[in-house]
């Protein structure tokens, strides 16, 4: 695996469009977060922002995510100068970076992962997106041309090595123009909001080859199925649907979830349940080496899928303190977990699901559990699952999907329509949870379709589609 690294660039003053770029809001978060997000949801690592004007705004529009800042104090002499600061912030392992600026809102994960994909493949020094007579940003820096960045000068960028490799250079072909434009004037950045708000009403369940599915409250309510879930799977089946069905739990198995299904009559493979334990192991083996020390509070979920990644369940030397839902949570293992944290261990959730859903009704969920280690140590979590990206791009993933044709279906407001809304997905709401009508009409997040049960799904996909989903391809 290649390690490419992200430097987004994000110390200018933006004059020209007249405020910082990357404080902009962009459909309610700064835009410096909404490129870093894409950025780690294509897997750069690490992260490197630049920051300067407004540096402590934009230092703490970025706080929560996983990347690192460097401050450049020349940034009025030029772009040269943030090129530079972030050279000298990375590490001497990465084999490239990708330089991303705060002016391509439509980017897409996607077109990063390509990039770093055709590097592989070719080898070469350079590799943008666009043709080879028309080079555009974001573009991928094999290391051996660092040297040669750090000697720019002035407002000169990229552009000046790239010019001289033109010969070497690999290309990315990205058929829609509009995923690359950026945005230099107040009309720009009107005209580029609009694409992405027309993007997502165009779309309907016809554009939708790919599901990211809750469980709990789409498929089951406690231990009794949704009496639409034996119809649902062959439905999927019949129209080349392909699945995931990802949970926030991390206290159980995926085998367990597969016996579950099973009981209910529905044969479902292992390969397509996914759990925020599994994306949690898959984001640290990512970032650290296997025997890697971890202080883990959960369930047998999170401690066997942290084991089968090579990590080793301690608290001595731990380096990361990992929380899950933990039915036998209690004060110790708070007070291991808080002075662990105290002393600079890392410190990462499962989930964030405030409540956890039992036949007698909602009691204290995971999210209760990071909230009293933050109050208790001032450090907020690194939350895995939804509605952060890394369950959702974990989920696309298995299936080669793209958020334009995957839609999320869960009950819950705050983490499955959330999230799957900042990513760009379809979003989906069934009723047959813990979301009420009542609570729907009286929130200001609105997804895409809302449906009574996945029966009902069903049903208006196959009216939407006018009897014939197009097989995926």
């Amino acid at each position: 695996m290649h390690k490419i690294a992200g430097v987004l660039l994000a110390a200018g003053a933006s004059t020209r469009f007249g405020q910082p770029k990357q404080l902009v809001d962009w459909w309610g978060r700064p835009l410096v977060v909404h490129i870093a997000e894409t950025a780690l949801a294509a897997g750069l690592s690490p992260l490197v922002v630049v920051i300067g004007h407004q540096a402590e705004r934009v230092q703490a529009a970025v706080a929560d995510l996983p990347l690192q800042t460097a401050m450049n104090w020349r940034w009025e002499e030029g772009l040269s100068t943030s090129v530079q600061a972030g050279l000298a912030a990375l590490p001497p392992d990465v084999e490239g970076a990708i330089f991303l600026q705060c002016d391509q809102p439509l980017i897409t994960a996607d077109i990063l992962r390509q990039l770093v994909a055709r590097f592989a493949e070719t080898g070469a020094p350079v590799v943008h997106p666009g043709t080879q007579e028309q080079r555009t940003p974001p573009a991928l820096f094999a290391r051996a041309l660092f040297p040669q960045l750090a000697a720019l000068s002035g407002d000169q960028g990229g552009r000046a090595v790239i010019a001289r490799y033109s010969d070497q250079a690999a290309t990315v072909a990205v058929e829609d123009p509009d995923r690359l434009a950026d945005m230099d004037t107040p009309e720009d950045y009107e005209r580029l909001r609009r694409q992405a708000s027309a993007r997502s009403q165009s779309r309907d369940l016809r554009s939708i080859r790919h599901l990211v599915i809750d469980m709990d409250g789409v498929l089951w309510r406690g231990d009794q199925p949704i009496s639409a879930i034996l119809t649902f799977f062959p439905f999927m089946h019949q129209h080349d649907i392909r699945y995931v069905l990802a949970t926030n739990n991390a206290s159980k198995r995926p085998e367990q979830y597969r016996e579950k299904l099973a009981s209910f009559g529905v044969d479902v493979p292992l390969g397509s349940i996914l759990t925020s334990a599994q994306a949690t192991a898959a984001y640290l083996a990512a970032r650290e080496p296997a025997g890697a020390p971890l202080y883990v509070i959960g369930g047998e979920g999170l401690r066997q899928a942290l084991e089968a990644r090579g990590f080793v369940l301690t608290e001595e030397g731990a380096q990361h303190v990992v929380v899950g839902w933990d039915p036998e949570l209690n004060w110790w293992k708070l007070a291991r977990a808080a002075l662990l944290i105290r002393r600079g261990a890392g410190f990462i959730g499962t989930n964030p699901d405030l409540t956890y859903p039992t036949a007698e009704g909602l009691v204290p969920g995971n999210g209760a559990t990071l909230a009293a280690l933050q109050a208790s140590t001032g450090v907020a979590p690194l939350v895995i699952g939804k509605p952060e990206p890394w369950l959702y791009h974990a989920a696309m993933e298995r299936m080669g999907a793209q958020p334009e044709n995957t839609a999320i279906i869960g009950d819950r407001l705050e983490t499955d329509i959330a999230g799957g809304a900042r990513l760009g997905l379809f979003t989906i709401l069934v009723l047959s949870g813990v979301t009420s009508a009542a609570q729907l009409a009286s929130s200001p997040l609105k997804p895409d379709l809302v449906c009574t049960d996945v029966a009902e799904l069903a049903r208006r996909w196959t009216e939407t589609a006018t009897q014939e989903v197009q097989p995926y391809r």
